[in-house]
């Protein structure tokens, strides 16, 4: 048995079931039993070849095996015919099956093209019937449906044969009498600006796919309302009519005429561009949400809102070129300036006195010709309040309208996605109804890209950036101008609550303008305006006005706060000068008090304005980031100008610093004070009187030499003495508390911090000079210990109550209390462990050479094993 060429082309099946699943089962089937015969003939051959060896030997075998392959051959030979029949029952079924679903599915088309014929009968007649009695709307969707069957190839020949050729000759022909009809109609409406006509006839449009008609003869009609409306707008509102029982006579009437447009004439320009807005607005409002519905398929919606911006670009731009000409804003701004060059110029690295005296204001009222060639502040302030207005309403138009480009765009991607939706249906139902291979094959759909309905730069933004650049320049020129009156005012003192301490009105009247400057900037909602003017004030802030502000510090606070010479009591001077208000004779005591206190309090709060400056900057900071979030999209122009606000930041700290450097700067004039009170506190070699009577034994405790050389009893009686330390915390006191009370609590703090600093660095001096015992380490110890009550009791700030933290704020203080640990040691190999555990938790600042020294002027320890425990050579 061999099998045929078609035979051997069947893909041989595996089982009989995969073959009933196969193209042609019966192909299958049929090579499945030819295969399964070839391979009972191979195998019967193979075996008759085996048991020929078998025969001699195996005789009975042989004659019993060849029956059973007999057998076998048999039952294979059955089954094969068996296999056959089933084949060729299973073809004949399948065949039949395809026969009667070809059948369904003609009878199905058949079907279908009855339901159209019945359909385009009656869509005709019902159009036919509409159309001769005016019913334009019944008309539209009989037609509308015949165009969608006809989208839907439902309007195939026989389809067509079955509604007769009169049928669909007649529905074209209402289908172009009724296209022409609505046509003329939309036209005559556009014509009359009937507004009613329009909005029932645009629906229809859309029905009988004449949406690109509707939309040309739509923008024709917008177009001309638009340009009147706009016009009204410019030249103002609508006056109400007069009632028709009041004559009027034709004077009368053109002098109404004529005072109607004196008064359009005579609206500030902001007015006439806020109606021009509106109006645009409104007609966006009423016009884009029935064209975006029914003429969207020809670019509607687009063409409205590209429209409505031409015609107010038209109207706006030509009033923002008038508006700049008319105020002459170039030849303003540029003389702002050269003239904020100029003051600039004037206050930044000045060598002279800032003081506000009578010879210095008389020389810095000279405002560089800011009032001739800019204008009086108040006058320039309400131009730029004019200003900021154009430009906040012009921002809010552009809002408006990139809010609908945005709209639009959501709209259409609505409608993509839906479109995509319905398509993805059709492909599954194609699926199903005609199987996997012949569904039609799922193209990749692209995503939706938004239309760039307006240009990323217009017209009209180029003329509100030219009106920003210009106000920008005028607002910084206008805010150093108004700073430059505050320098030459004479300072008035405002008191700070919860204190005694003052504050100048300098910087509140600064801060102020500087204030009222960026959020001005920041009503327009333009970023670019808004991001130039806070660099403005930042540059004004942290160049002039620190400047000012640094320098009156110097001048009318600590140079009047010296000591002897100043507003601060110190020692007698020969070079005194005899006017000073401490040295007149001419007042008495209480008089001469209050006006030295008043005179100290005034002298500080020139300091303590430069910690309310930036404190002010801090506020200003909060203030403009909160306009952010509120008044502007968050979009990367939104980031950039939170990133300008960011950069008041180092201008803050730039206050602080400078505040702190002239505590600096006060405490170094007090720091020879400081020296003699501690030298006249301790009884050093350069002090007078007293310290010379001191003895160099230890029993003289109650004297003013400092000495810790202490015996039994030297010690027992400086316990029951007053201490040099009481008198030097007592002494200290006196040169602080007068400047602290006025002072601000940081500000205080650091002057607390730098005198004590001081005379922590005089006292350690004086500790080199002397020689200490057992006992005297300890009564160094306390010693150190009041001092260190002394700098809380006096340092207002709670973070100080911890030593840690005082130690790092003042070194000096925190050397002598590791000086004072360090002479207490008990036995020298403690030292060690001492300083490497001070070491460990960072606090500890003396070098080993100054360790060195001190323990060496203990007098139980000896230099030489000082020397080798700290590893130093011995000299």
């Amino acid at each position: 048995m061999t099998m045929t060429k078609e035979e051997e082309g069947v893909d041989l099946p595996a089982t009989m079931a995969s073959a009933l699943e196969c193209a042609s089962p019966v192909e299958a089937l049929r090579a499945l039993s030819m295969a399964s015969a070839m391979k009972a003939d191979i195998l019967g051959e193979e075996l008759n070849q085996q048991l020929n060896s078998f025969v001699i030997e195996l005789p009975n075998i042989l004659s019993k095996d060849t029956e059973e392959i007999s057998t076998i051959i048999a039952c294979a030979d059955s089954i094969l015919g068996s296999l056959t029949k089933i084949a060729s029952g299973g073809t004949q079924a399948s065949q039949e099956i395809r026969q009667l679903e070809e059948e369904k599915r003609g009878l199905e088309q058949q079907a279908q093209d009855v339901e159209t014929a019945l359909s385009l009968r009656r869509n005709s007649e019902i159009a036919a019937e509409a159309l001769s009695s005016q019913k334009y709307e019944i008309a539209a969707k009989a037609v509308h449906e015949y165009n969608e069957y006809r989208r839907m190839e439902r309007h195939t020949d026989r389809a067509l044969a079955f509604a007769g050729e009169y049928t669909v000759q007649q529905m074209e022909t209402t289908q172009r009498v009724l296209r022409e009809t609505l046509l003329q109609k939309y036209e005559i409406a556009v014509g009359t600006s009937d507004l009613q006509m329009l909005g029932n006839l645009t629906p229809l449009l859309s029905m009988i796919d004449m949406e690109e008609e509707g939309v040309d003869q739509y923008l024709q009609y917008l177009k001309r309302i638009l340009e009147k409306d706009l016009e009204d707008a410019r030249l103002g509102e609508k006056q109400p009519d007069v009632p028709n029982d009041m004559p009027q006579s034709r004077a009368s009437m053109r002098r109404q005429e004529q005072r109607k447009k004196e008064q359009a004439t005579n609206a500030p320009p902001y007015v006439q561009m806020g109606r021009i807005y509106n109006t645009a607005v409104t007609a966006l409002r009423h016009h884009l949400p029935m064209v975006s519905h029914f003429l969207h398929k020809a670019g509607g919606d687009s063409a409205v809102v590209q429209l409505v911006n031409v015609e107010v670009e038209q109207v706006v731009v030509p009033l923002f070129q008038y508006y700049i000409q008319d105020r002459q804003l170039a030849v303003v701004a540029r003389n702002s300036q050269r003239i904020y060059g100029a003051l600039e110029e004037r206050y930044v690295g000045r060598l002279d006195s800032l003081v506000a005296t009578e010879e210095s204001l008389a020389n810095d009222m000279d405002d560089c010709g800011f009032r001739m060639e800019v204008g009086a502040l108040a006058d320039v302030d309400g131009a730029l309040d004019e200003a900021a207005l154009c430009l906040q309403h012009a921002e809010s138009y552009q809002r408006f309208l990139q809010h609908t480009v945005r709209e639009v765009n959501k709209a259409r991607q609505m409608r993509y996605e839906k479109e995509k939706e319905t398509n993805r249906l059709e492909r599954e139902r194609a699926e199903w109804a005609t199987g996997m291979s012949q569904a039609p094959i799922a193209e990749q759909d692209a995503p939706y890209v938004p239309l760039e309905i307006i240009p990323k730069h217009t017209h009209l933004m180029e003329v509100v950036a030219e009106l920003g650049g210009y106000y920008s320049g005028i607002e910084r020129c206008l805010l150093l101008a108004s700073m430059q009156r505050a320098f030459t005012s004479p300072p008035t003192f405002i008191d700070i609550p919860k204190s005694r301490a003052l504050k100048t009105s300098l910087v509140d009247t600064c801060l102020f303008a500087a204030r009222r400057s960026a959020k001005r900037a920041f009503a327009t909602g333009h970023g670019g305006t808004a991001s130039a003017m806070t660099n403005f004030c930042g540059d004004t802030l942290g160049g002039v006005l620190l400047e000012v502000i640094t320098r009156r510090a110097q001048d009318s606070g600590v140079a009047k706060l010296k000591p002897g010479d100043g507003l601060l009591e110190g020692g007698l001077s020969l070079f005194s000068a005899p006017h000073t208000l401490m040295k007149s004779q001419a007042e008495d005591e209480a008089t001469r008090q209050r006006k030295m206190q008043q005179g100290i309090a005034r002298a500080c709060a020139t300091l303590n304005d430069l910690d309310v400056a930036s404190h002010h900057v801090v506020e200003l900071e909060k203030i403009l980031l909160a306009s952010i979030t509120e008044g502007f999209q968050q979009t990367a122009e939104a980031d950039q100008l939170r990133a300008c606000v960011k950069n008041l930041s180092p201008v803050k700290e730039s206050y602080k610093n400078a505040a702190i450097d002239a505590v600096d700067g006060l405490v170094d004039i007090l720091k020879p004070r400081v020296r003699s009170l501690v030298s006249d506190s301790v009884g050093s070699e350069a002090s007078t009187g007293a310290s010379f009577m001191a003895s160099s034994v230890g029993k003289d405790r109650a004297t003013l030499r400092m000495n810790y050389n202490l015996d039994d009893e030297a010690f027992k009686l400086s316990q029951i003495s007053e201490s040099y330390m009481t008198r030097l915390c007592s002494s200290l006191e006196e040169v602080i508390e007068p400047l602290k009370v006025y002072l601000i609590p940081r500000l205080a703090d650091a002057l607390v911090l730098g005198v004590l600093g001081a005379a922590a660095k005089r006292l350690e001096g004086s500790l080199r000079r002397c020689q200490f015992t057992a006992l005297g380490a300890l009564s160094l110890d306390s010693d150190m210990r009041d001092l260190l009550s002394f700098a809380k009791q006096f340092v207002g700030s709670t973070e100080y109550s911890s030593n840690i933290v005082l130690y790092r704020a003042c070194t000096p203080l925190a050397r002598l209390m590791q000086i004072a640990k360090l002479l207490n040691v008990d036995d020298l190999e403690d030292v060690v462990d001492l300083i490497s555990s001070s070491k460990r938790k960072g606090n500890w600042d003396l070098k080993l050479e100054d360790a060195k020294a001190y323990l060496s002027l203990r007098v139980e320890f000896e230099g030489r094993k000082v020397n080798e425990l700290l590893n130093i050579e011995d000299e």
